[in-house]
């Protein structure tokens, strides 16, 4: 990439709420983007109580813009591409980790597919440090893609934008409903995310159906695959959890947006499920009355062949009888006519 003439200016846009703890990490990874620094912003939107203007501040890239009021996710993406002037966006949220060629594959990939406005990762592996096991979810579907791996380009923003209002899974609307063409990036050169106790949703969530999700599979994947800076890899597999429970402002009790969404989606999952449930079991009972119905019909129709067959029987005998007795009595007719024809003889 870096030998490319024209390479397009790509905006970087990480929207943050009291993260302080990861901050060092996300910026670790801009730090050791391969694509050229020249050719990058970095649009950070903070509207946290615990700014971290003070951690950023330092990097010639960044643009940073703090709020004091607290706003969606949906409504910080959108202000977010109202900030950058990248011919390209790409997101780097702010507690995950992005591997060096996260840049340079996502601004290849798009391209090397021209006619494509976006690009995503609908296979995404997460790291769950309290059971020491990486998990593949996805992938999910060719026009699927979470938005931590979104690139797109800017144009792309004349069709679409984030619901205001939205605090969680806020890419579906973006991406109406997945119905817009993206291509695919290859998730190990774009994200490792990882489940920890300020996580806005709490994905440990994500596996209490896995056995019964055929999305969600136990991968042979280790965080070494992923993160080969030593200190990143520290930070996830040491220190981020005593960092976490010093730290308070993170707690998502603050983001009670965020917890009633949560707790709306569980909701509508659970009637979901419930309504999907009802439906399987009305549809088993359908098919049974109709399994019962075809063998009462089948009954029905080997009494009837029986029936016929005896009918049919009873009538050849019929005729048959009928038949005997006309011989019978042909033959008593012969035999008669030809003793009268003996006494006549004899006179």
């Amino acid at each position: 990439m870096q030998n490319l003439v024209n390479v397009p200016f790509v905006s970087v846009c990480t929207p943050t709420f009291n993260r302080r703890p990861f901050i060092p990490m996300i910026m670790s990874c801009f730090l050791s983007q391969t694509y050229p620094k020249d050719r990058i912003e970095w649009v950070i939107v903070d509207d946290g109580t615990d700014k971290i203007y003070d951690l950023v501040s330092n990097i010639p890239q960044v643009k940073y813009f703090g709020y004091n009021e607290k706003m969606t996710l949906g409504k910080k993406r959108n202000v977010m591409h109202e900030k950058c002037k990248g011919e390209i966006i790409i997101y780097m949220d702010d507690d995950d980790y992005y591997p060096p060629e996260r840049i340079s594959h996502a601004v290849e990939t798009l391209l090397q597919n021209p006619h494509a406005l976006c690009a995503g990762s609908s296979e995404m592996y997460i790291y769950f440090k309290h059971i020491n096991e990486m998990y593949q979810f996805g992938p999910y579907g060719e026009k699927h893609s979470t938005a931590a791996t979104f690139a797109f380009r800017r144009e792309l923003l004349k069709q679409t934008q984030y619901d205001n209002d939205a605090c969680i899974a806020e890419e579906k609307q973006f991406l109406k409903n997945y119905t817009i063409p993206l291509v695919q990036l290859d998730p190990m050169k774009s994200i490792l995310v990882f489940s920890h106790n300020h996580n806005s949703f709490d994905k440990k969530m994500l596996l209490e159906n896995k056995e019964k999700d055929r999305f969600i599979k136990l991968s042979d994947k280790k965080v070494d695959d992923f993160v080969k800076d030593p200190s990143i890899k520290h930070f996830i597999m040491v220190t981020i959890d005593d960092f976490l429970e010093k730290y308070e402002p993170g707690d998502p009790k603050h983001k009670p947006d965020v917890l009633k969404q949560m707790s709306e989606m569980k909701e509508r999952r659970e009637k979901i499920i419930e309504h999907h449930k009802k439906e399987q079991d009305e549809s088993k009972q359908k098919m049974n009355s109709i399994v019962n119905n075809s063998k009462n019909i089948d009954y029905s129709n080997k009494f009837q062949e029986q029936t016929s067959l005896i009918m049919e029987l009873m009538r050849e005998n019929r005729e048959l009888k009928e038949k005997m007795d006309y011989l019978e009595k042909k033959i008593k007719d012969l035999i008669s006519s030809r003793i009268q024809e003996m006494k006549s003889a004899t006179k």
